[in-house]
């Protein structure tokens, strides 16, 4: 476990909000997904956004997360748990979480939305965003929790010369910065670009397992920075920090796309 130290607890007192990538990397995840959906799957859903961009709705649970009835029913699908073996089993997440975790809600609307034509088209339309936001936040460095280590990113770093957290950095300062200027298409284009037999591979299971493959990915994060001093983002972090946020984003859009085709098929 990591120390907390002073630097981390004075972080905690900065304004701040908890969402996982922020605009650039939630609807860079949904541009990838949107692209890679079937032609069926695509009419089905846009039965239920109008039409809409996948992109567009994959910031409305960080929208609604202080609103009620939201708040309650949504803040745990923010993070997901592993163990300390970077597994995620029910009994971990039940026992940790109890059941309250990103993991468990994909399983739950993928249960729920086996009769979704049957369903309220409201209704419908909230687990779509709800999933497009949570195959995203459990793949993002600062939204996965391990039962051994802290890894919330609440302590202070310095990037581009500005004091912020940890937790903002890996949220929307990394990737802003890897790639200056870059929205949503422009990171697509970019990491849209697997063969099929790559996206096969990488696409394999399901939410569990994609979220254990995030959790081995994502624990070294833990390490790369000191929590007891604030430490600046220089390149040398940047190299590393910068194409591990890509990869995240870049299998997060596959894998929902495959969440996504398997559902409204």
């Amino acid at each position: 476990m990591r120390r907390i130290s002073l630097l981390a607890a004075l972080a905690l007192l900065l304004p701040q909000l908890a969402m996982g990538w922020g605009r650039v990397g939630h609807r860079t995840i949904a541009e990838i997904a949107e692209r890679n959906l079937t032609p069926k799957a695509k009419a089905n859903i846009e039965r239920y956004t109008g039409g809409a961009p996948l992109h567009t709705l994959s910031l409305w649970m960080d929208e609604v997360r202080n609103d009620e009835p939201y708040k309650t029913a949504t803040e745990g699908w923010h993070a997901s748990i592993a163990d300390s073996d970077n597994t995620s089993p029910q009994v971990v997440r039940n026992r940790y979480r109890d059941g309250k975790d990103g993991v468990t809600a994909m399983y739950d609307f993928r249960n729920q939305l086996k009769d979704y034509r049957n369903m309220p088209d409201s209704a419908v339309l909230v687990a779509l965003k709800c999933m497009i936001h949570i195959v995203g936040d459990f793949h993002c460095p600062s939204h996965l929790r391990y039962v051994d280590a802290e890894n919330k990113g609440r302590f202070a770093v310095k990037l581009n010369g500005k004091i912020t957290d940890m937790h903002k950095a890996w949220d929307t300062g990394i990737i802003t910065t890897y790639h200056k200027g870059w929205k949503q298409k422009e990171y697509a284009d970019h990491l849209n670009t697997l063969t099929k037999k790559e996206i096969k591979k990488i696409t394999k299971g399901w939410a569990q397992e994609w979220f254990e493959d995030a959790a081995v990915q994502c624990r070294p994060v833990i390490y790369w920075t000191d929590d007891r001093k604030v430490e600046t983002i220089d390149e040398a972090k940047m190299a590393k920090m910068g194409p591990l946020g890509e990869l995240q984003m870049q299998r997060a859009g596959y894998r929902l796309a495959k969440a996504l085709n398997e559902i409204f098929k």
